[in-house]
């Protein structure tokens, strides 16, 4: 009998510190601070050092072929101190600075999700000195923003998630068969596409547009998954179909002002190439930034384009095409399992 009160205590308890826990997290709040901001929890004295430069390098980076070379995050510093203020704490991208004599002799990176808030990644930089963490990041530069860029695409996708446009949503299933997550602002029919399955949805808007289009070609030819040949279907399609205003127009691939990157991702194991660029109107005055993914529909042996593009001549474009890039990784074809959480990585 005393070993079975035992027993039944011990389950109690782990029931308890398991509800306990669940009640915790249920009560975590969102994640505050804007989208793209970065908050640097370092102490003041290091805000002049070359460490400090370092990190300003690698988190302001320009963004790939933007016009204004808007650059990846915006900047905040919070002290130690202020940082442990429970309405500071649950800022959502976060990068502390651990300056030790005790931590390892090299230098390393570890992450911290959902500590304080709901989508929150704290990332923590150790190192015995900051010359060897200021000599050390650069050779990470990439993974550094990357993991803050994949937590933003991660939170604009949930709002999708709650918030899509299932009218354009259908109206992309019967027109290309692939579903997709349209933002419940981009909700605007584009006109005057030649051709009828060629889906282009916009938010019509007047100083600044966002816009989507999906379309898909007949897979006869690896090459179409290579910078050159992703460049050639785009211009022959997206020409064709996206006229400009005065007669002649048409959209191009801009080769001049930034020449476009082609990158492989893997994501939830499938090959998805990435074509980014800028985009003009011929014999017309309007440009702007596109990001495209393109993908094997390997069931209907026809390759899918999906590509965001935007129009802010007088704004910053970051936000604008990032939200439209959250879009194209909710793309599925035929053949797709419903994907996890977005995990990016460069194939070799």
């Amino acid at each position: 009998m005393k070993k079975l009160c035992f027993l039944l205590s011990v389950i109690f308890s782990l029931s308890v510190t398991s509800c306990q826990q669940a009640i915790k997290e249920m009560v975590k709040p969102e994640a505050s601070g804007g989208p793209y901001e970065v908050y640097f929890v370092m102490p003041a004295d290091l805000r002049g050092s070359a460490l400090n430069d370092t990190l300003l390098a690698i988190y302001e980076y320009p963004m790939e072929c933007t016009p204004h070379g808007d650059e990846y995050f915006k900047v905040h510093y919070l002290s130690p101190d202020n940082f442990k203020k429970q309405v500071i704490s649950i800022v959502g991208n976060v990068v502390i600075i651990d300056i030790d004599p005790s931590n390892a002799s090299e230098p390393f990176v570890t992450i911290e999700r959902d500590k304080y808030s709901k989508t929150q990644v704290i990332v923590k930089l150790h190192a015995k000195n900051e010359d060897d963490l200021a000599s050390y990041l650069p050779q990470m530069q990439e993974g550094l923003r990357r993991i803050f860029v994949n937590a933003e695409l991660k939170r604009r996708i949930a709002v999708y998630e709650e918030e899509s446009n299932h009218r354009q949503g259908d109206r992309l299933l019967r027109l290309q068969n692939v579903s997709m997550l349209i933002p419940e602002s981009v909700h605007v029919p584009g006109v005057g596409a030649k051709d009828k399955d060629f889906f282009w949805v916009t938010d019509n808007g007047m100083a600044k547009e966002s816009h989507l289009v999906v379309y898909s070609i007949p897979y006869t030819d690896q090459n179409v998954f290579s910078l050159e040949g992703a460049i050639a279907v785009r211009d022959s399609v997206m020409g064709a179909n996206i006229k400009g205003g005065s007669e002649g127009s048409f959209m191009s691939t801009n080769k001049k002002v930034i020449y476009p990157e082609y990158k492989a991702l893997n994501v939830g194991g499938k090959y998805i190439g990435e074509l980014r660029g800028m985009w003009r109107m011929e014999n017309g005055l309007m440009a702007g930034p596109f990001v495209c993914h393109i993908r094997l529909d390997e069931i209907n042996k026809r390759v899918v384009f999906a590509e965001g593009f935007c129009y802010a001549p007088n704004d910053n474009q970051r936000l604008l095409i990032r939200n439209l890039e959250a879009a194209l990784y909710t793309l599925k074809l035929p053949s797709d399992n419903m994907m996890g959480e977005i995990e990016i990585t460069l194939d070799e």
